[in-house]
């Protein structure tokens, strides 16, 4: 659970973010693991957990979320007919990533009132210059672009140090998102694919593989598990093997299945046995049977 995760976007939040569109952020980073900062928490959950009205209300508060420059959405890619980023379908429920983000001062000011970074220094507006101390030199107004008055969703600096806004990163949420999300091995996935014996829908099966590894999964275990899974099988009515998708998402590769056999089958007794050869007396009645 992101414990100390959730108490970092606590503070990184600021104050424009509130209401629902908080506690659903806030919720997310509770849920999420520390390392990956990947939550699997559903709208359903989401929605009970902050008291919203319902699932449609969470999904309208992650787009509000979006536009401030919060996404938490995880993209699974691009829809064919209008071009937009598709975030779930049908057989692909929504996950959640909190987004990378800085801490580096205190709360920020209320509206109309000068930032006080730490220390009690006062921010400088935006192209004036601030007056020189006694003795000292007048600081030059900084270049166009850097913007050392609190605006609105930045955080301010400690003594001396200009605003910086909550993402640096000049690519857009989407982009980021999707150039985080960890490669995966598609040859090992298609040996699960051609091994598994009852294998179904190969997008929401690749995205229950994605994150079983992201959950710590070894590829080669699944494969191996299946192998187990398909001999356990072998013979029953079709209808009652598990379809590969949810084969993954229950985390069956982690249950105990019978060793693979080794060396030949016993050989099986049969009636008469073996009798040694006897040289008959009759030596006519021998070649009689000829």
């Amino acid at each position: 659970m992101g414990y100390q995760l959730r108490r970092d976007l606590r503070e990184a939040l600021g104050p424009d973010i509130t209401g629902l569109q908080r506690a659903v952020a806030l919720e997310i980073a509770d849920d999420a693991n520390e390392e990956t900062r990947i939550s699997w928490a559903t709208l359903e959950e989401l929605a009970r957990w902050t008291g919203a009205k319902d699932s449609a209300v969470v999904r309208n508060a992650l787009k509000r979320l979006a536009a401030s420059g919060w996404e938490f959405r995880i993209p699974i890619g691009i829809a064919k007919k209008d071009g937009r980023v598709m975030y779930a379908k049908p057989g692909i429920r929504m996950t959640f990533r909190v987004p990378d983000f800085h801490i580096e001062a205190t709360a920020p000011p209320r509206e109309g009132a000068p930032a006080t970074p730490v220390g009690g220094a006062t921010a400088t507006p935006k192209g004036v210059a601030p007056a020189p101390s006694e003795g000292a030199t007048a600081t030059p107004e900084p270049p166009q672009g850097v913007a050392t008055a609190h605006s609105e969703g930045a955080v301010a600096h400690s003594e001396g140090a200009t605003a910086t806004p909550y993402s640096s990163d000049p690519s857009t949420p989407h982009e980021e998102e999707a150039s985080s999300a960890a490669p995966i091995d598609l040859k090992l996935f298609g040996e699960f694919w051609i091994t598994y014996p009852k294998s179904r829908n190969k997008d929401a099966t690749l995205n229950a593989w994605r994150t079983a590894l992201t959950a710590g999964a070894d590829p080669r275990q699944i494969i191996t598990a299946a192998q187990a899974y398909a001999r356990e099988k072998a013979g029953e009515d079709f209808r009652y093997v598990k379809y590969s998708v949810n084969w993954l998402r229950e985390r069956r590769y982690e249950d105990t299945y019978a060793p693979e056999p080794t060396g030949r089958p016993q050989l099986r007794a049969v009636s008469g046995g073996w009798q040694p050869w006897t040289n008959p007396v009759d030596q006519d009645a021998y070649y009689d049977d000829l």
